[in-house]
């Protein structure tokens, strides 16, 4: 009987711990856990993004995106833009910074652009897909796949990390009006 009253006090104690903790202490371990696993580079399609930025439309464009992390909330990355039909001369390639808060994913791109907010997205190992605010009124539909073979070599070259904290921004072509 003594164990049956152990072990009840003991049940009580651990049900009373775990539901006492705090919310946010559960969506700060989510936004690690996302941060975690936004690390990579992710290529796609983003619905209405090229139009509202340079005036482009059409289903030849793509984005590929490389998402570095510092901490456990952030970290840097690039991007490029570009037609599939003439990807080494029409692109637009940019780095930024990132950070999750409370579900939400920031994007600040070097070229003063807007800051996009994504939300209600979905991630996984293997794609990433949600909508993009960039202050406009559209909701901008984005989906992508995780990609470890993407080439970043040509978008990156004479890019040091660590040694020039300018932020870069090149574009080509279409992109460079």
């Amino acid at each position: 009987m003594k164990k049956f009253f152990t072990y009840t006090a003991m049940v009580i104690m651990m049900t009373t711990l775990f539901t006492s903790c705090d919310v946010e202490f559960w969506e700060d371990m989510e936004d690690r856990s996302e941060a975690r696993t936004l690390d990579g580079t992710w290529t796609g399609y983003i619905d209405t993004y090229y139009y509202d930025r340079w005036g482009l439309t059409g289903e030849s464009y793509r984005t590929t995106m490389y998402f570095e992390r510092e901490n456990a909330y952030g970290g840097w990355g690039y991007e490029v833009d570009y037609d599939l039909n003439s990807r080494y001369s029409d692109y637009y390639y940019c780095e930024f910074r990132w950070d999750i808060y409370k579900g939400n994913i920031r994007i600040r791109y070097a070229d003063s652009w807007n800051d996009v907010y994504v939300r209600d997205y979905s991630l996984s190992s293997s794609y990433f897909t949600g909508y993009m605010d960039d202050g406009t009124s559209k909701d901008i539909v984005f989906k992508l796949n995780y990609d470890s073979r993407f080439d970043w070599s040509y978008w990156t070259r004479g890019i040091t990390r660590g040694t020039d904290d300018t932020p870069k921004v090149i574009a080509s072509g279409k992109f460079a009006k």
